[in-house]
């Protein structure tokens, strides 16, 4: 067996615990060469974990990380909760996309046919606007509808549902939320991610909760 490949037989039976690096030299010898060739080939992950550094398999690196990071186990476990949702709602979306070309269809017949005048006027009309406690009533039912088994739900899909029914724009929609979420601190959560949100510190907070 080459170099790499004890070096790799070592490191992988480690399991998730990870295999400590000085360990690794005092039983192989000079390990560097070999192990930065397999670190390079990504088979091997180092972390540094207290004062000293640990190899990982990367089989077993993510579990690694989900055991020791509540920071990671928390983004990955929304990252498969947003997968599940996806699978799961594919027909209901492609229903909504389908009920959506056709209002944009009736909506440029009629935008046709009631002249420029009127097309006018109509792209002149701010957004109605709604109260904090009536955009509370409706932000937590659509929470509550949308709420996953962790918790967290993505701002943008109950976007699609409070301003359908509340007559919103996107950005008064996240206005409001910003307010809102100021407002009841000890209400609601949010988590940065997703493609779109509420500007904090020059993040961008896409998931929300209740606490």
């Amino acid at each position: 067996m080459t170099a790499e490949e004890i070096l790799m037989n070592k490191i992988l039976s480690a399991g998730s615990a990870g295999a400590k690096k000085a360990d690794l030299r005092k039983e192989l010898g000079e390990i560097d060469s070999a192990l930065e060739a397999l670190v390079s080939k990504g088979e091997v992950f180092i972390d540094k974990r207290g004062s000293a550094y640990y190899c990982f398999h990367q089989s077993h690196y993510v579990q690694s990380l989900l055991n020791t990071d509540p920071r990671f186990r928390l983004t990955y476990d929304m990252i498969k909760s947003v997968e599940e949702t996806l699978r799961s709602s594919s027909k209901e979306v492609a229903r909504a996309i389908e009920t959506l070309a056709g209002n944009v269809s009736n909506l440029a017949k009629l935008v046709s046919e009631r002249g420029v005048t009127a097309t006018a006027h109509a792209s002149a009309a701010p957004s109605r606007t709604v109260s904090i406690s009536d955009f509370k009533g409706e932000f937590d039912a659509a929470l509550a509808n949308s709420s996953s088994s962790i918790g967290w739900v993505e701002l943008a899909k109950i976007r699609n549902d409070v301003c359908a029914k509340c007559g919103l724009s996107n950005d008064e929609f996240y206005r409001l939320v910003g307010e809102l979420t100021g407002q009841y601190q000890d209400k609601y959560e949010l988590s940065t991610g997703g493609g779109e949100g509420v500007m904090v510190r020059g993040l961008v907070h896409g998931f929300v909760r209740c606490i």
